[in-house]
């Protein structure tokens, strides 16, 4: 039997009916939450890195590359299928749970047996630990995948930043306690832990959907057929490309040890932030809505275009800015003791400004459920990645670096291309959305670099706010002086006005 407050999660007609003011209040909530977002995560990092070692944080790198793996075949996939779906029952959803979680349970089970042999891997003992209270952080966020996957087909996304808000909060609180009072590593590990933990108990509490007693129906497989396809090969294109992409940390870690790794998993981290704060969040609200309209070419390319412009219009101008300021980046979030990082920072900046242009192509696989044709890019992207950084090995963590950097630089027209190609998006589409912001940042870093010496102060928290604000009002007025600088602005304008009508 159904439950009337279940049956919600599955129809989503009043939805399409109101889809684009949702969509636009959607990616409101996410821009909205950035700030406080920023605030824990970047005021968590700067007290963690003064009470703690790069070695710590080395540990944790070294096991972050297997977690990713598990979290890339968790669920087979089925629970962006869940939000992509067009139509869901009761009864799909409850195999779909069943199915994931046989399959989450394996997962885990394999993660804890193979402690040891990471632990022997790398020669490092705690390891072992480590990768054993992660597992428990790891099954939980796989219990509640249906509640959450749920919640983003409803676009439920307010309720999905508080959960996050909430989370990001008392995980930071426990780490700092933890690293107080010595708990060294643990604390960062307390602090995935809690963080995962928090969230799963909070969805599966606020969405009231529940599985019902697990019936094996074979007949159910022809009616999933499609969903466990593009599950299939949504996982295949995640384990391949996280290899490529991570196969980095793994070398470094086994060649230059806990300290090297530590300054690279740092500098990538911090590269990778501003992308992050934005990709992520907009990645659900992206396929939730473009999945609503997949089979309308004109509204598909109208919201892929309204998506792609604040990732590009934020990202790529605190790219280019943390590019020039890198020194100062890294003092005023980690300390001096981190000053190694720069080069590492700088290299990686430029390959997160460069991958950003095509890591938003998932989207575009995703909603469209061509995950099919995302998985064949996948054997391509993977090779090229290993071929670059196991080159730059030979010189450590700087060749790694700069093997990291050539890889992207070498894969961002090809895997543009590639997507475009078979999508209702084209290239005219997505050189729209991208071109300004790309030369606005670029144009506003080089008067940043080349007036530095004028922009200068004794404190350098005060130094670095007023050459930022320089750097906005900067990337701002070459915005508006480009072509189609006010329009775009003023599109923008009424999309926020759209909330009103």
């Amino acid at each position: 039997m159904i439950h009337k407050s279940s049956q919600q999660y599955f129809n989503t007609d009043a939805l399409s009916a109101n889809l684009q003011q949702k969509s636009i209040q959607s990616g409101l909530i996410t821009f909205a939450a950035q700030p406080l977002k920023l605030i824990l995560g970047i005021g968590s990092t700067a007290i963690l890195a003064r009470l703690l070692t790069p070695g710590d944080f080395g540990l944790l790198a070294m096991i972050t590359p297997l977690f990713l793996l598990v979290d890339s075949l968790s669920n087979f996939g089925l629970e962006t299928a869940v939000v992509q779906k067009d139509h869901l029952n009761q009864q799909q959803a409850n195999a779909i749970f069943w199915r994931s979680l046989k399959i989450n349970a394996l997962l885990i089970s394999t993660t804890a047996l193979l402690a040891p042999v990471i632990a022997w891997f790398y020669h490092e003992e705690r390891l072992t630990g480590m990768i054993l209270g992660l597992a428990v952080g790891a099954f939980s966020v796989c219990l509640a995948f249906q509640q959450k996957s749920l919640l983003k087909r409803q676009m439920r996304f307010g309720t999905l930043t508080l959960i996050e808000l909430v989370s990001l909060l008392l995980s930071a609180v426990a780490a700092i306690a933890a690293a107080k009072i010595g708990w060294g590593y643990w604390a960062l590990v307390l602090q995935l832990a809690v963080m995962q933990i928090t969230q799963s108990l909070a969805q599966w509490w606020i969405c009231d959907w529940r599985p019902s007693k697990y019936v094996k129906d074979e007949g159910l497989n022809a009616e999933l057929g499609s969903t466990l396809s593009y599950g299939k090969h949504l996982t295949g294109f995640r384990f391949l490309t996280r290899i490529g992409m991570h196969l980095d940390r793994i070398l470094i870690g086994y060649v230059s040890g806990a300290n090297a790794l530590g300054l690279y998993h740092v500098a990538y981290k911090w590269a990778y932030f501003p992308f992050e704060q934005v990709y992520f969040p907009m990645f659900d609200v992206a396929v939730s809505s473009l999945s609503r309209v997949q089979h309308d070419p004109n509204l598909y390319r109208a919201y892929s275009r309204r998506g792609l412009m604040p990732i590009f219009a934020f990202c790529l101008p605190a790219l280019a800015f943390s590019f020039v300021e890198a020194r100062n980046v890294i003092l005023l979030l980690l300390g001096e003791q981190w000053l190694e990082a720069v080069p590492l920072f700088r290299l990686l900046a430029v390959s997160v400004y460069i991958v950003s242009m095509y890591r938003v192509t998932k989207w575009l696989y995703v909603s469209a459920g061509q995950t099919q044709r995302q998985f064949r890019w996948a054997l391509i992207h993977t090779p090229v990645m290993i071929a670059a950084v196991v080159i730059g090995a030979k010189w450590g963590a700087l060749g790694v670096a700069i093997g990291y950097m050539t890889g992207t630089c070498l894969l961002t027209y090809p895997a543009v291309a590639y997507c475009l190609k078979f999508s209702p998006l084209g290239w005219r589409d997505f050189l729209g959305a991208v071109w300004r912001p790309l030369l606005a940042s670029i144009m506003a870093a080089a008067f940043l670099y080349f007036s530095r010496v004028w922009i200068a102060g004794d404190r350098l928290l005060l130094e670095f706010l007023f050459r930022f604000i320089v750097y906005g009002i900067i990337y701002i007025a070459f915005w508006l002086l480009l072509p189609g600088g006010i329009r775009s602005t003023s599109e923008i304008i009424k999309g926020i006005k759209a909330l009103k009508s």
